[in-house]
């Protein structure tokens, strides 16, 4: 971080670096990766291959104090979502809703504006 001074009031103010991106670069190592992908086997199934066969005793797992360890099902047995917390993407969808203060600020201004549009077309 670099600091810069705000000459009128004389107030200090961290400044982040520029950065020179090669965006030709970043877009011939994103084609390589793509080529690679295609090439690559990918299984039929949307869901990944369980770790362990059915039957399994899960060691270590148990939190209960008098509780035994669970046994692994078969992979049908188990509910969709639980697969879906392997996907990475499906993950990273869900927490990329912004949460900064600006956006809230700005999704409470149109609800407050929505709020006076329909009281005013009630009178």
């Amino acid at each position: 971080m670099f600091l810069q001074l705000a000459r009128p009031l004389g107030i200090v103010r961290r400044v982040a670096p520029r950065i020179q991106c090669n965006f030709h670069y970043a877009a011939v190592i994103r084609n390589a990766e793509a080529t690679s992908e295609k090439e690559s086997v990918k299984p039929t199934s949307s869901r990944p291959a369980s770790s362990v066969p059915k039957g399994t005793v899960l060691k270590g797992i148990n939190y209960l104090k008098d509780g035994k360890d669970p046994v692994a099902l078969d992979d049908s047995e188990y509910p969709d979502w639980l697969w879906d917390l392997l996907d990475e993407k499906k993950q990273k969808q869900k927490t990329t809703r912004p949460s900064n203060r600006q956006y809230h600020r700005k999704k409470n201004r149109e609800a407050i504006k929505a709020m006076n549009f329909m009281k005013d077309k009630k009178t």
